[in-house]
C-alpha cells in the first residue's frame, strides 16, 4: 500500500508510473442505465487499486482532531465518468476499514475519497433521548458539516469548528490532491473558485456517516446520494424517521440504500427512506435472491450472513457493519454495490444546467 503524506516531483514520477494519465475529458460512460454493469461474483479475483494515503494535516496544518488518514482513489484502467464518490465512515470508524466499497466505486470509473472527519460522537447515543431528537441530530449533523466558530457551537453534543469541518477537509483534500497530482487525472473539475462543485460530488456512508451524506444532500444537489446502514437517526427506542430527512433539494430517484434486514436500526433506517421517497420506485429487493437491476428497485435489504468472528466481525452491531465494513461484509455484495454506484431511472436528467442553478 502507498502511503502518501506529501509529493516531491520524485514522487509525482512514482504516481505517474503506479496510476498512469487519466484523460479527464474521456467519454462518460460508467453511469449507464439500470443494470448496464456486468455482475461479478464474489470469488472473482480482481485486480487491486492502490490508493493513496494522505494525512488530514497535509492539507491544512490548522486540522488538528480526527486525524486518521483520508484513503484516495483513481483506477486508471476505468473509462471515467467524470464524477467524485465520497465515502463517509460511520462513527468511530476510519476511511481505512471499508477499502472495498471505496475500491469497488474506483472500478466503476470514480474518482474517490474515503473521508476522515470528526466522528468520534456517536449522535444516535447523544441525541435519540433529548428533548428534541430531531433538532439535536440536525444541528449535530450541520456542524460537523460546516462547522461554527469556536465558543459558538450550533450543537449541544459536538464542537467542530470551520477548519475541521466536513467542507473544509474536503476541499483541502481536492486543493492538495489538484497540486500534487497530474493534470489529467481531473480533480480540479470538483472545485469551482477553490469551492466544492457538488453538481460532480456522489456523496455515501456508512450508519453516521450515512447521515452526513443525507444532510448534505438535503442542503445541495448531489450526483448521487448511497446510504450503507442509513439514515440512524432515531428518536429513543422507536421506529420512526427523524424528520429533518423529509426535504432535500437533491432530486428523490438519485437516493439508493443497502441495509441487513437485522440491524437494530433497521426500523428507523427503513423509515428514513420512506421520508426520502425511496419506496415511490419499488419494493425492496433482497440482493442475494435476485440480479440487477433488482427490480428497479432504490431499496436493498439483505439477510447474508456476516463475514465470521475469524475474520474480525466481532459483536456488536455485527448485522449492522456487514453491508460495507471490509470486515463484517461479505464480497458477495459487490454486485450491490455496484448498482447502487451506477444504477439510474431510465427518464433521469443528469444534465447540469438545474443543477448548477442550485449551487451555493
Amino acid at each position: 500500500m502507498l502511503r502518501v503524506t506529501c509529493y516531491t516531483l520524485a514522487a509525482a514520477s512514482i504516481t505517474l508510473a503506479l496510476f498512469g494519465c487519466h484523460d479527464a475529458a474521456a467519454p462518460q460512460d460508467a453511469a449507464g442505465p439500470l443494470g448496464a454493469r456486468p455482475t461479478i461474483s464474489a470469488e472473482d479475483v480482481l485486480p487491486p487499486v492502490v490508493p493513496r494515503i494522505v494525512a488530514p494535516i497535509s492539507t491544512d496544518p490548522a486540522i488538528d482532531r480526527a486525524l486518521d488518514d483520508h484513503y484516495v482513489w483513481l483506477d486508471p484502467t476505468a473509462p471515467s465518468n467524470h464524477k467524485l464518490f465520497v465515502f463517509m465512515p460511520s462513527a468511530g470508524a476510519v476511511p481505512g476499514q471499508f477499502q472495498n466499497v471505496e475500491q469497488e466505486a474506483a472500478r466503476l470509473g470514480y474518482h474517490v475519497i474515503g473521508l476522515m472527519y470528526p466522528n468520534s460522537v456517536n449522535l444516535v447515543g447523544a441525541c435519540r433521548d433529548t428533548a428534541d431528537p430531531n433538532a439535536c441530530y440536525e444541528a449535530a449533523r450541520l456542524e460537523i458539516l460546516e462547522g461554527t466558530p469556536e465558543g459558538t457551537p450550533l450543537s449541544p453534543v459536538v464542537d467542530v469548528n470551520p477548519t475541521n469541518s466536513i467542507e473544509n477537509r474536503l476541499t483541502k483534500l481536492l486543493q492538495y490532491l489538484v497540486d500534487h497530482t497530474p493534470p489529467d487525472e481531473g480533480w480540479s473539475r470538483f472545485l469551482a473558485d477553490d469551492k466544492l462543485k457538488w453538481s460532480q460530488i456522489a456523496v455515501g456512508g456508512h450508519s453516521q456517516g450515512g447521515g452526513e451524506a443525507a444532510i448534505i444532500a438535503k442542503l445541495h444537489v448531489v450526483a448521487r446520494v448511497v446510504l450503507f446502514s442509513a439514515v440512524p437517526d432515531r428518536i429513543g427506542t422507536q421506529t420512526q424517521s427523524v424528520t429533518w430527512v423529509a426535504t432535500h433539494v437533491t432530486p428523490t430517484e438519485r437516493y439508493w440504500g443497502l441495509v441487513h434486514a437485522d440491524d437494530g436500526g433497521f426500523g428507523p433506517m427503513r423509515a428514513s427512506w420512506d421520508s426520502l421517497g425511496m419506496a415511490a420506485f419499488a419494493p425492496a429487493v433482497a440482493p442475494e435472491t435476485s440480479a440487477p437491476p433488482y427490480g428497479f428497485t432504490h431499496m436493498l435489504v439483505t439477510h447474508l450472513n456476516p463475514q465470521p468472528v475469524e475474520s474480525g466481525c466481532v459483536a456488536p452491531n455485527r448485522e449492522h457493519k456487514s453491508t460495507a465494513r471490509d470486515d463484517c461484509a461479505p464480497l458477495s455484495l459487490r454486485d450491490a454495490w455496484r448498482y447502487l454506484l451506477t444504477a439510474r431511472e431510465p427518464d433521469e436528467d443528469d444534465t447540469e444546467a438545474d443543477e448548477e442553478a442550485h449551487e451555493d
